[in-house]
C-alpha cells in the first residue's frame, strides 16, 4: 500500500497531493459543521417523567425511583460533575428505571446546579449535609440498610460515605470510580495531575471551576471525539433511535454543572494533584477514609476502555477493599449506561451481585 501511494505521488504533479488533502479536509468539515446543524434544529422531546421527591436539602434532591413497587433500597450517587440523568437519559435506556423493573427500589441524588447555599461547600460538606441525611431518610423510610451504588466521581464519595456510616450500609457498588488518580505511577497521569494545577489561578479569580473549562479538559482525551461522531450523526435516519440516543446525549453533555471553589481545589490539587485518595491521607469529618476501613462487600465495576476513569485509577480500590468482588467489562465510560450493550454487560452483572448480597 505504502509503495502504491509513494508511486502515485512520484508520477504526479506536486501540487495535487497537499490540493487533494486541503479537499478532503474541506469536505470532513463541511460534514462536520452539517452534522452539528442537524443537532442544533433537531426537535426531539425527551419523555421522560419526573421523578417525586422524598428528601431535599440547598440544591439537592432525592429522586424515588421505586414507581412505589417496593423493593430492596438502593442509593445510587453520580457524579458532581455532570446532571444525574445519564443514569436515565430516556425511557428506552435508562439504568433507574431497569433497576426498578428488576425489583430494586431505586433512590438517586440530584445534586442539581449548587448555589448560594453551596457557595462555599467543599467535598465534605456535599458527604455530610447531604449524603449522610440523604441515606437517613432512606433508612427510616425503607426500614433497611440500602446498597449504596456511586458512578464515575459519585463512587469516590460513597467510598467515603461508606466510611462513615457504614452501620447503615449493606453494600458498596463502585462504577467506573476512580481512586488512583496517578494511575499506578503512569507518567502522563502524573503530569495530568500537575497541569491541571493551572487551572487553580481561573478558579480563584471568578470563584467556581466553570462546566465548559470541565468538558473542555474531557474533549482534550479524545480531540478528534467531535468532527467523528457529529461526522456520523449527520448520515443518521433522524427518526431513528440512535439518533435519538445521540440528541438527548448531547443535551447531557452540554447540561454540565460548575464545580464549587473548594471543590474545584480539592479535586485539582488534593485528588488530582497530590494522589491523596490512593496514599491514605484524604479525610471528610475528621476520619481518615482509607479502603481498608471499608468492611462491607463491595464490587467494582471497571472498564478496559474507559478514558475518563482509566482501568488503573478503578481497579486500585478493588485491589485494596478486603471484601471486593471485580467484573471487567470492555464498555466506555457513559456506554456502560447508555450503549446498546449497557444493560447485558454492565446492568445486569450489578443487578445479578447485589441479588446475591442480600440473599
Amino acid at each position: 500500500m505504502k509503495a502504491q501511494i509513494a508511486s502515485k505521488i512520484a508520477g504526479s504533479d506536486p501540487l495535487e497531493f497537499p490540493q487533494a488533502i486541503d479537499r478532503a479536509i474541506a469536505r470532513r468539515f463541511s460534514f462536520y459543521q452539517e452534522g452539528i446543524k442537524k443537532y442544533q434544529n433537531a426537535n426531539f422531546v425527551n419523555s421522560r417523567n419526573e421523578m417525586p421527591v422524598v428528601w431535599s436539602q440547598g440544591s439537592a434532591s432525592l429522586l424515588d425511583y421505586s414507581e412505589a413497587r417496593g423493593g430492596y433500597p438502593l442509593f445510587i450517587i453520580p457524579s458532581l460533575v455532570n446532571r444525574y440523568y445519564i443514569l436515565d437519559l430516556m425511557q428506552e435506556k435508562s439504568f433507574l428505571r431497569w433497576l426498578a423493573g428488576e425489583g430494586w427500589a431505586p433512590y438517586v441524588m440530584d445534586w442539581g446546579q449548587p448555589d448560594l447555599a453551596e457557595r462555599d461547600f467543599g467535598l465534605e460538606d456535599y458527604i455530610v449535609q447531604y449524603l449522610q441525611p440523604a441515606l437517613d431518610n432512606i433508612v427510616e423510610q425503607c426500614g433497611q440498610k440500602p446498597n449504596v451504588v456511586g458512578y464515575c466521581m459519585g463512587g469516590t464519595l460513597a467510598t467515603a460515605l461508606t466510611v462513615l456510616s457504614q452501620p447503615k450500609i449493606r453494600s458498596l457498588v463502585l462504577i467506573a470510580s476512580p481512586w488512583d488518580f496517578h494511575e499506578d505511577e503512569d507518567e502522563r497521569a502524573m503530569q495530568q495531575g500537575k497541569w491541571l494545577q493551572c487551572l487553580m489561578p481561573l478558579v480563584q479569580s471568578i470563584g467556581h471551576l466553570p462546566s465548559e473549562i470541565l468538558q473542555g479538559l474531557f474533549a482534550s482525551l479524545d480531540p478528534t471525539l467531535s468532527l467523528r461522531k457529529f461526522s456520523r450523526f449527520r448520515s443518521l435516519d433522524e427518526n431513528t433511535e440512535q439518533a435519538k440516543t445521540f440528541v438527548y446525549l448531547e443535551d447531557w453533555l452540554n447540561d454540565g454543572v460548575p464545580l464549587t471553589h473548594r471543590v474545584a481545589k480539592e479535586c485539582l490539587l488534593e485528588w488530582y494533584g497530590e494522589n491523596l485518595t490512593k496514599k491514605g491521607l484524604w479525610s471528610i469529618a475528621g476520619e481518615a477514609i482509607t479502603l481498608d476501613r471499608v468492611q462491607l462487600p463491595t464490587l467494582s465495576v471497571v472498564s478496559d476502555n474507559d478514558r475518563i476513569v482509566p482501568k488503573a485509577s478503578s481497579l486500585a480500590a478493588a485491589e485494596l477493599i478486603a471484601n471486593s468482588t471485580v467484573v471487567r467489562i470492555s464498555l466506555g465510560h457513559i456506554g456502560m449506561m447508555v450503549s446498546r450493550g449497557a444493560q447485558s454487560k454492565s446492568w445486569i452483572l450489578v443487578s445479578d451481585w447485589m441479588k446475591q448480597i442480600i440473599a
